[in-house]
This record gives C-alpha cells, structure tokens and sequence, in this order.
C-alpha cells in the first residue's frame, strides 16, 4: 500500500510539472463413569520392586484361533508398607488361569509355601483388581505375585497391540508395539500401574524365528527352542522405573546402530533412518553434558529409537526404546521438507530429554504432568537448538508454543498446571493437553530469564542428582530452584510467582500507563479472559516479573526483570528521562500480555513503519502483533486501533512476526465465513513485500526462517485470490513429480482448490504408492483442500476406509473444514448424516464428538446453530459421555455468533473502507498516470 501511495504522489507530482510551462453401525458409547473419583486410584499399602515379565504374541497366520493374542506370565516382588490382606493392583481385559503368591524365600532356590490369591472384585470402570491372602501379609516383608493369564493384541494403539505395513512385495507384515501411558501397562500384565510405584522389570519374549525383538535394555541373551522354530529372547534388567516406561516390540524391523545406539524401522525405509541416527545421537549427548548427567550412566547403556506403522501418540519416552510415529522419526533427503526435518529433530530431543526429565525423575501423579511434559517440551526446542544452531528455535518457541497457549488458558476451560482434580481416564486425558506442554515449558522458560540462565541450569542439575530413580511433586523443583535463585532476581518473590502461575489457571494482562510527559509508566494488572461472563474468575491476580524498555533504551536483550508485580495495586516507575513509547515484557519471556495507552500504540507503530523497525525485536514484534489481534478480540482496545498498528505488517518480511499475524488473522477470517472477498484484499495488500521478495524460488542464501514464511505466504496469497500466486502454483503442479519439496504443501493445495478430479486423482495416484511417511503425511493432508461436492464426499469416504491409518483420519477429516471456508456445511452435513460410520472408524463417539465440535466453532450462521441443536437432540443419547462435548459445542457456537454481532462489524468496516480507499487509489493513478500522459502528448 506504500508502494500504492508513493506512486500517486509521483504521478500527481508529473502532473503538476508537465502542466506547468507545457501541460455407521454397532458401536457401544463411551461409558459414564459412576465410580467416585477416589476409586479410581489405588492405596499406598504395598511397593512392586521387580516385575518378572514373560510375554509370548501370537502374530502369524499360522497361529490360528489364538492369532493377536498373547500368553503372559509375571512374577512381582512386593514390599508391604504396612500390615494387609489385600492385594490392590490394574488389570485390565486379560485372563487369568492362575494367581498364587508366597513369602519371598532368604536364598535363591529355596522350596516355597505357594498359596492361591482369592479374588474379590474386578471394577471394569477402575481397572482395579481386589485380591486377598489366607494370611496377613507383614510389613517390610518381601513377598513374590505369580500370574498366568493371556490378553489380547488389538488395532487401538494402546496395551500390548498389533500393527502392520504392506511391503514392497505387497505382503501385509504384522507386528507387536506398545504403548502404555498413562494407564495401559495393565493391558500387558497385571500392575501397580500409576507411575509412583517406580520398580525394576526383567523382560523375556518368546517369538517366531523370522521375527525380531527389542525392549528397554539390552538383549542378555536369545535361546532356541520348539525345535528352532522360536526363540526365547531375555533382556537385562531395566533402572527402577514406572510401568508406563516398559516397552518392546516384536517386528521384522531392520536397524541402524553403532555399540549403544540405534533406529529401527521397516527394512524398506532403512535409508530413511540415517538422520534421525545422526541427530538423535548428538542431542542425548548435548542433553547429558548440559545437565552434567550422561544418559548412559543412569542405568541403561543403550539407546533404541523405532519407527512404528500405526502409534497414536507423537512419540513415546519408554526408557532406551523411543517409539514414534514414522512421519516423526524418518527423512528422506529429496522428499522431506525442512519444516519436517526440524520436527523430527524437535520431537526426538522432546523423548530424549524425558530421559531425565519423567523417567530418571518422574511426577508422582499425572496431576503433576507438567513436571515431565513442561521440561520435554522446553528442551524439544532448546535442546535442538545444541546441535541443530541455524533453525532459530528460540525466537520460534515464542510463536509455536507461548502465544498459541494463551488462547485457551484465557476462557473457562483451562486447568491448571498442578491439578489435584485428577482421577479418572478422561482426568488422564485432559493432563496431556496444551496447559502441561506449552504453558509447562513457557512457565519454565519464564523462570529461566528470571533467576538467569546459569542459575537455572544449575538447579537442574541439582535437582535430578538429588531425586533420580524417585518421583517428584512440584514442591521438590522449587525447592531446586530457590537453592540457586540470587537475591537480586527477586528470590523473596520466588514462591509466589511458582504457585500463581502453577495452581492457579490463566495469566494476567499488563496494562502500562506512560504518563503524558514521558516521564513515568504505572503498570497494573488483571486476568486477561477472552470471553465475558463464560464462568471463569475473573479477580485472579499474579506474582510478575516485568521487564520492559523504551523508546531511548532499545534494549531488547537483557531480558531480566527489573521489577516484580505483585499485586492488583498499581505500581509506578520513574524514568531518568522523557520517552514516547515503553514496550514491556522484552522477547516474551514472561507469560503475560500488555496493553498501553492509545498514544503510547501509536508511538510504537510510528517506530515500527521506521527504518528497520527502530530496532524493535522480531519477537518483540510478533509479541505486539499478537497482543494487539487478542485485546481487540476481547474487547479491551477497539479494532480501529488494532488495524492501524497492525498497517506495518506491509513493511515486514519477517516469520516471527508473520506467524503471530496469520494465527491472529486465522481468527477472522474463521468468522467472517464465505464472506472473505474484502478480507482477501486485506491480505493481498499486507503480504505484498514479502510475497515479492521470497516468490517461488529458493536461494541458497535463505535461513530457515525465510523457508518457512514462504510457505506461509504463498498459502496465504493463494488461498487468498492472488492470481499470480495461483498461476505459478498451477504451473508447478503439471510438473509433479518435479515439485520443490518445501512448497509442495501450498502446490498441491492450490492444484485441489481450483482444479477438479484430475488434480485429485493425480494426488491420490500417487499417494497410493508413496514410500516417504513424511510425503504420504502431507499428501493426504491436503486432500481436504478440494471444493467440489463429489470430491468432498470422496476424502470423507477415503477417511472412513483403511487407506487413512486410524492416528492419521482426524487431521485428514479436519483439512475438510479448514482449508476452505465454503466446505464447513458440507462436511458437517456429511458427519452427521454418517456419524455411526464414522465412529467405527475413528474408535469411538468421543472422537466423533470432538470432530462436530471442531466444525461446529467454525459457524458463522444462525441456522447452522440450529441444525446442531437438531442433531443433538435427536442423537446427544448415543453419545454417552461424550454428549457434554456436543453440548459444549452449541455454547461455543452461541457464544461466537454473539462475538460476530458485537465485534465483526467494525473489522468488515475496516475492510470494506480499506479496499474502497485501495480501489479509489488504483483508479486515481490511473487517472493521474493518463492526464500525465494527455498532458505530456499535447
């Protein structure tokens, strides 16, 4: 628009000197839970201290009747705490044809007294299974449990469960995984599964000769037997660990090693193993010198990392045999993005810091999430950052993992970090959430900048020294971290600021008041909610460590702070000399927002339209971008205001600042529905430079950033109406096979969105015999781009079949609805028609329930509303449990329709004014450029 601007001027200017002197099916609901939160949890009466555990899968076609299932055997140490005859532990879908005990003998081999375990009860709601002795069992005393019992390996990615992959011979290949958090070991043997009752595990496995095993530890030793046709394989014994960390797998993997490392896969993708290899090496070995604590010295002197066809997590930490997705552990050097590449690293350094950080020292309860995932997902970033030094991770932790969580831990339906309130399955499920990962990690990093760097790396390594093999409260990494907090970082306030930010939900919004003369700032705090009147407590207040600096100061690097907020009351600061603007909370590291006086934002935007942003800091202005879009989201500032700030994006070519835009924007263009024409213009306008200098082509001379905002550009301006953009991604796309890998994502959705079943069937061509996870990932995600009717009904089709891989059905189903605004009714329209259908296919109502939610926040239509009451009303009861979700979902939908009434209006005003002024422009140029030349000819 500048550009627009200078050029009117220009020809005005002509003008004038020119005229001078010359002129679906049978499924069961999800259960409602009526056992009391506490039954869910087992006593403290009695340790484990070793599980013996012999496990023997029945995966071959051969194996008849007894095909995906598996014969199990355990023999638990325990350790009463005090005086019982109860035995309390999970057990869950698994047979048993014997349970017996005895008192664990002085000496090895002595003769036994066995006596038979009575059972009581078996809660199919709890898992918990009641067992009662003849006799007391004494405290102190050890103890051996002996069970015989088979289980079953099903497709549901949880317990001990089978997958399986076609290979280049078209053969189905079958084997055995597992995952066991949070409340899955039972699943595989009978145990004290909650990860306090940490014990030690001797695993053996009895598989065929054409299979292979692997588990936590070494392989001790491999026997024949049945005549060479099994083989009874025996591993070490694992460090003192919980149950969610055991492990193994049964497969025809091949792997990539040297004597203590190594990466699993199919032998197919043996080539796509050798970065993985290479990076996951260096980062267990940065990791273990930056905590002073090498991971082969905590007790296993090995490291595995597998690539596994069907997991429903990312990836999981199992303690020396990290499982994983195999779009999250493969690469292929022509076919992998970047952006693929840096997640893989980041998700491998996420599992290795769990190394320390949730198996060597583990949360004694999920309540305390946040004790493992908050540090795993810190180091996911910094601790790629060590060895992959070009990806600037910590200007993108801000982005992807700060800004994205305040969303939701801004509205009634957060939680806190530390939640006592958790019990149940779906307690379970809500602590692996946003609030542990993200807020976990910037609450940590925000204690980093505070107590200062050296101080925190420290008290981290204390703190594991002093705690390995146990598990942790919060209380126990305060008490670390206060040992090593200086006086003058605030140290009195160091419990306040931990327990406001830890127990209580949500973050406060910083309001700076710079005084009229320059001269002072008062700064005062409430909670910032995004919603009025949604149930949430507004009167929290916080313990805040405020940095900040001015327009004479520039300081944008000493992110200490220089003041501690700690209360509602305000609190002034004098300043040596005048200023026109302050900017508080330097590169973002506290978790806060801020808002300024409306002269004090205009000062800011004056600085950023200045040459190189007046030095302003990209983070620092990715913070203010984001901060302005949420603020007048919420009503605290009016858009009118937002907008004009938000004129300086035209200047900036940035991605940090740019990512915090597009999620902002992400927002609008949700709730302006189909009606995106003037907003279509907003982001022609505003992407225009930095559109021009990235283009299509790569230089050699990009940073990893400058790849990543093309991308986000070109998607933007294609999807968008730039007919440049969608030309040359049409022209790209004839040339299929040939496509540069870093744009394919927006290539193939363009060549969807404004092509036909051509575009399609070539994608899915080639999807069909795609050999790259990373590149079948993104295939299949961009399916849901297509517009048409016929199309739109094909990939829901395609995602009910078992072409999408049952993790992979939700993000494929969701890029029907995302990708295009028009799709929302049509794809809702087939959802509930289908719903049955598709909870067969997804493994539940609960999952069907999240995807109506999911489409119903993108309404924008009062009629839509009332279609999801129909459909709720007529269909809530086959839900189940999930039926809240549905309901939830027409109070979100109530409340957004009513956040359009009140606010949209001044937005579509905005774009409407903006792309008349900008028509008006375009025809006054023209007009001047014509008399100019009239003029010029005469």
């Amino acid at each position: 628009m500048f550009t627009l601007r200078l050029a009117v001027l220009w020809a005005a200017c002509l003008c004038a000197v020119l005229a001078a002197p010359r002129q679906e099916l049978d499924l069961q609901p999800p259960t409602s839970y009526a056992a009391a939160d506490a039954d869910y949890r087992l006593t403290e009466d009695i340790n484990p201290i070793n599980y013996n555990i012999s496990l023997r899968p029945y995966l071959l076609e051969s194996d008849g009747d007894k095909r995906f299932t598996f014969d199990g055997e355990v023999w638990i140490e325990i350790e009463p705490v005090v005086k019982t005859k109860y035995v309390v532990l999970h057990s869950k879908n698994l047979t048993y044809s014997l349970s017996e005990y005895w008192t664990k003998p002085a000496t090895e081999g002595a003769i036994v007294t066995r006596t038979a375990l009575t059972l009581v009860s078996q809660s199919d709601e709890t898992d918990i299974r009641n067992l009662t002795v003849t006799v007391d069992l004494e405290a102190s005393q050890r103890y051996i449990l002996h069970f015989v019992y088979t289980g079953l390996m099903e497709d549901d990615m949880h317990g001990f469960y089978r997958s399986s992959y076609v290979n280049d011979n078209n053969e189905t290949k079958w084997l055995g995984s597992t995952q066991f958090q949070t409340n899955h070991a039972r699943r595989a043997f009978p145990s004290f599964d909650e990860p306090q009752f940490k014990a030690t595990f001797n695993v053996t496995l009895k598989r065929h000769r054409t299979l292979t095993s692997v588990s936590n530890t070494r392989q001790l030793s491999s026997t024949p037997t049945d005549n060479g046709e099994y083989y009874l394989d025996v591993y070490n014994t694992t460090p003192k660990m919980s149950t969610y960390l055991l492990a193994f797998i049964i497969s025809e993997f091949t792997v990539r090693k040297d004597d203590q490392f190594g990466v699993l896969a199919r032998p197919e993708f043996y080539a796509q193993t050798q970065y993985s290899f290479n990076v996951g090496r260096l980062i267990l070995e940065e990791m273990g010198k930056y905590l002073n604590l090498s991971y082969y010295t905590l007790g296993n002197d090995k490291m595995d990392m597998a690539a596994i066809p069907d997991f429903s997590a990312g990836a999981m930490e199992n303690w020396g045999l990290l499982t994983y997705r195999e779009r999250s552990l493969l690469v292929d050097e022509s076919a992998t993005t970047l952006s693929s590449r840096q997640s893989i690293a980041a998700v491998v350094a996420h599992e290795q810091a769990h190394m320390w950080f949730g198996d060597l020292v583990t949360c004694k309860w999920w309540s305390y999430t946040w004790l493992n995932e908050g540090f795993a997902r810190f180091f996911q970033y910094f601790g790629t950052a060590f060895v992959e030094t070009e990806w600037e991770l910590e200007k993108q932790f801000v982005v992807d993992q700060l800004q994205s969580v305040m969303a939701m831990d801004s509205t009634n339906a957060t939680n806190p970090l530390s939640d006592p309130n958790t019990y149940t399955p779906a307690h379970l499920s809500r602590m692996f959430n946003s609030i542990s990962y993200n807020k976990g990690a910037t609450f940590i990093r925000m204690i980093e900048h505070t107590m200062g760097t050296e101080n925190f790396q420290k008290s981290l390594q204390e703190y594991l020294v002093k705690y390995q093999y146990q598990s942790s409260v919060p209380e126990y990494l305060l008490g670390a971290w206060k040992a090593n907090w200086p006086t003058d970082r605030f140290n009195s306030s160091a419990e306040h600021i931990f327990y406001n930010f830890t127990t209580q939900v949500g973050y406060p919004l910083i309001n700076a008041k710079l005084s009229s003369d320059g001269k002072s700032v008062e700064f005062s705090q409430k909670r910032f909610l995004l919603k009025e009147n949604d149930g949430a407590d507004a009167s929290l207040t916080y313990t805040v460590p405020i940095s900040y600096t001015t327009s004479l100061e520039k300081n944008f690097t000493d992110t200490k702070p220089k003041f501690v907020l700690s209360s509602s009351t305000p609190q002034t600061v004098t300043l040596a000399n005048a200023v026109t603007w302050v900017l508080a909370n330097i590169q973002e590291t506290g978790y806060y927002r801020v808002n300024y006086t409306e002269s004090n934002w205009h000062a800011i935007h004056s600085a950023l339209i200045s040459t190189n942003w007046s030095d302003i800091h990209e983070v620092n202005r990715a913070q203010v971008v984001d901060d302005l879009l949420n603020l007048a989201r919420a009503g605290h500032i009016l858009y009118d205001l937002t907008l004009q700030v938000l004129e300086y994006l035209e200047t900036e070519t940035n991605y940090i600042p740019w990512t915090a835009a597009f999620n902002g924007f992400n927002y609008l263009a949700i709730r302006l529905g189909t009606d995106t024409a003037h907003f279509g213009n907003y982001i022609q306008q505003l992407t225009a430079k930095a559109y021009s200098q990235l283009g299509f082509n790569e230089t050699s001379n990009e940073t990893a950033l400058d790849i990543y905002l093309r991308t986000k550009v070109l998607s933007w301006s294609c999807r968008f109406g730039n007919a440049d953009c969608i030309s040359k991604a049409q022209s790209y796309f004839k040339s299929l096979s040939t496509v540069p890998k870093n744009i394919r994502s927006v290539v193939y959705c363009v060549a969807l969105r404004e092509g036909g079943s051509t575009e399609f069937e070539a994608l899915y061509e080639k999807f069909k015999t795609e050999k790259v996870a990373t590149e079948e990932t993104l295939l299949q995600n961009s399916f849901g781009c297509v517009k048409q009717s016929t199309l739109i009904e094909r990939v829901f089709n395609l995602t009910l079949s078992d072409e999408i891989r049952k993790q992979d059905k939700s993000s494929v189903l969701s890029t029907l609805y995302t990708e295009n605004n028009e799709n929302v009714g049509p794809v809702f329209e087939l959802v509930t028609k289908r719903f049955e259908e598709l909870a067969v296919a997804m493994g539940g109502y609960s999952s069907v329930a999240t995807v109506i939610s999911n489409i119903a926040a993108r309404f924008t239509e009062e009629s839509q509303y009332e279609e999801l009451q129909k459909f709720n009303t007529a269909n809530g009861g086959k839900f189940g449990s999930s039926a809240a979700t549905l309901t939830a979902a027409e109070t979100t939908v109530k409340e957004n329709l009513e956040w359009a009434t009140s606010k949209l209006g001044t937005f579509r005003t905005y774009l409407a004014q903006r792309n008349g002024s900008a028509m008006l422009s375009g025809f006054s140029l023209l007009t001047l450029l014509l008399v100019a030349l009239v003029t010029l000819l005469r």
